[in-house]
């Protein structure tokens, strides 16, 4: 992976599943089976399934245009504590080496680290993430072209990943998608989310759609009822902007507003690009959440500071 990119998406990795975790657990919540009796299952799309250790990567390297029910089977032990999958296109012409030279050169300059260019050229389908022995799918839309699927292995303690890409040559015309009913819309538009005015505890489906102009995803984590969207930034600047004190605790506590035990981790989605579409399947308590993006803009300020922040009830 551009190593420019895996700071991006490590930083995603570390907002959800370690900045807003408060304990360990066995499964990220919200999390849905991926078998036969999903509810993505039940929609009928064509399934690909990848089946690895965190050695290898399946994924078919032709397909027809369409849109494919993705399921992700994480068969490593704990030496491969976490896989991730993400799926985007380079700009016609360029090469994955002048892509990594980008992100190389953007990484020297930092911190904080700025994107290059080449950050809001690319096309980014989305993806998933699983913990070991984990299975989950995700829905997306492959249109006619050069992909490249990059599945990554992350060890419990190392930063660095193990890559394994596949390019994947998506042939014929985009058929017309039949859309499912009964789902719940997301929509990622330039600093804000737009969610409906209720959303229902219990099995679900989210469409995330990105609308915006720039790369967006969707962080969502469990917090006290009652949290400020404000709250909510002040919380997750504190991990943006570098303690004062070399040997300051890895844990900060926010006074006043939200503790670090307050959040909890929920479900995050990886970047999408403007028109992108994901599907997931979520199964939520009920309780008031929080919704960010740690996205950057062309500055390097992550989405979240720039207000793209909701607070919403599930009911």
């Amino acid at each position: 992976m551009h190593r420019g990119l895996h700071l991006l998406v490590l930083l995603t990795f570390l907002v959800s599943s370690t900045v807003l975790t408060a304990a360990a657990q066995e499964a990220t919540p919200g999390a849905a089976p991926a078998g036969g009796d999903s509810l993505l299952a039940g929609l009928g799309y064509p399934e690909i399934r990848v089946t690895t250790d965190g050695t290898t990567n399946d994924f078919p390297t032709e397909l027809e245009a369409g849109r494919y029910h993705v399921v992700l089977e994480n068969q490593g032990d704990m030496d491969v504590a976490y896989l991730e999958l993400l799926i985007e296109q380079l700009p016609e012409g360029m090469t994955f080496e002048e892509a990594d030279a980008a992100f190389a050169e953007a990484e020297a300059a930092g911190p904080p680290f700025v994107p290059p260019d080449i950050f809001f050229e690319m096309v980014y389908a989305g993806g998933l993430a699983t913990e070991a022995g984990e299975t989950k799918g995700f829905v997306l839309d492959l249109t006619p072209g050069e992909w490249a699927v990059l599945l990554t292995a992350y060890g419990p303690e190392s930063e660095e990943g193990t890559d394994m890409p596949v390019t994947v040559t998506v042939t014929g015309e985009m058929p017309e998608i039949e859309v499912p009913t009964g789902h719940v819309e997301i929509g990622l538009v330039d600093m804000e989310f737009v969610v409906p005015d209720s959303l229902a505890a219990g099995p679900q489906v989210w469409q995330v759609t990105n609308t915006g102009l720039q790369v967006h995803h969707l962080v969502l984590s469990r917090v006290p009822a009652g949290t400020t969207e404000d709250q909510m930034i002040e919380f997750v600047s504190s991990f943006f902007v570098p303690t004062a004190t070399p040997g300051a605790a890895a844990t900060p506590v926010i006074e006043p507003g939200l503790a670090y035990e307050d959040v909890l981790d929920v479900f995050f989605t990886l970047p999408l690009s403007r028109e992108q579409v994901n599907l997931y399947e979520l199964d939520l308590e009920p309780g008031t959440y929080a919704m960010i993006c740690v996205m950057p803009d062309p500055s390097g300020t992550a989405h979240v500071m720039l207000g793209m922040v909701a607070i919403v009830t599930v009911a």
